[in-house]
């Protein structure tokens, strides 16, 4: 979800005319799944209805069920994409109340709390602002015990100066919840800038430089599907280099085995192919990031690497 266009970068507040252009209609493969991701799917059925689009909420109803989900979604559960979805149901559900969309409601707001961790955040820091905006327009949905708004807020706010929600997609996110706002508010805001209150400071990422102290890393490249390549080098970077530096220094090692390319997101840049074997969205294959055999929340532009790190790419499917 992490690739997929923001779409309220732009409030319709300022776009009046397009209030009622947008008609949504939902193609699917064989199975009934939607052919794309359910991050997106939510964006899209969220914008319809702040819109006033035109929509068939039995099918929303359907496609957003527990078992619609479940099935297409393998693995983890997706904090943010169950958020989005959350929204975007709630947005549905207050104009045409369904019993079906509230239980549908329900089971996510209930798999969101499940995702908390002792310092507050709900799935990963980059998650817990949309994670956030979920819960606060559900609130019938839970009891008050359930969730520790303030500590949340705290762990948030400790972040910014750290510079984590530095990328434009990452404030975007987080910024609505620091307001107590979610992306229902949108249509509510005005174009008009005014004068903030906030003032933290963040500090400025430092280039390494000629001087800096050289890490050694071990770096794979792993097909987790097909089984058919695992390979491994050594390769020394600048101290406080992120993941991206070490994929090229890997690829200047040796091309055949370590080529690799990106597309430039909302995130940073994304690795579409490596070794030559392109990711798929039909095929619903991309290339993990991991550290130390965890998966990285952050992309290969923004994650900094250290001594000692056990760095690999992975072809996995979602």
């Amino acid at each position: 979800s992490r690739g997929q266009k923001h779409y309220f970068g732009i409030y319709p507040s300022c776009f009046p005319s397009m209030a009622k252009v947008f008609i949504l209609c939902f193609p699917s493969d064989t199975s009934g799944h939607p052919l794309t991701n359910y991050y997106q799917l939510g964006l899209d059925v969220l914008a319809l209805c702040l819109l006033n689009g035109t929509y068939s909420s039995s099918k929303i109803a359907e496609l957003f069920s527990a078992e619609q989900m479940k099935s297409y979604i393998s693995g983890r559960f997706s904090v943010d994409t169950g958020a989005l979805a959350v929204l975007a149901l709630t947005c549905v559900n207050r104009q045409s109340p369904d019993k079906i969309i509230s239980k549908n409601i329900l089971g996510l707001v209930e798999k969101i709390l499940k995702e908390k961790k002792q310092d507050g955040t709900i799935g990963n820091i980059y998650s817990t602002g949309e994670a956030m905006q979920a819960l606060f327009v559900t609130p019938e949905y839970y009891k008050k015990e359930d969730w520790d708004c303030n500590q949340t807020l705290k762990t948030v706010l400790s972040q910014i100066p750290r510079g984590t929600f530095g990328l434009p997609i990452a404030a975007a996110q987080v910024l609505p919840a620091l307001e107590g706002k979610s992306y229902l508010d949108i249509t509510h805001v005005s174009c008009q800038s005014r004068q903030g209150h906030l003032n933290i400071s963040t500090p400025k990422p430092t280039e390494p430089t000629h001087q800096s102290k050289n890490i050694s890393v071990t770096y794979s490249v792993v097909d987790s599907i097909n089984n058919n390549i695992n390979e491994s080098t050594i390769v020394s970077v600048p101290k406080d280099s992120v993941f991206l530096k070490v994929m090229e220094a890997a690829q200047t090692k040796n091309y055949a085995k370590f080529r690799f390319t990106t597309e430039s997101g909302q995130w940073g840049p994304y690795v579409t192919s490596v070794h030559g074997i392109q990711a798929s969205s039909k095929n619903r294959t991309y290339w993990q990031l991991l550290s130390n055999h965890q998966p990285l929340d952050q992309g290969a532009g923004t994650f900094v690497v250290s001594d000692g790190d056990n760095l690999e790419v992975r072809l996995s499917q979602y």
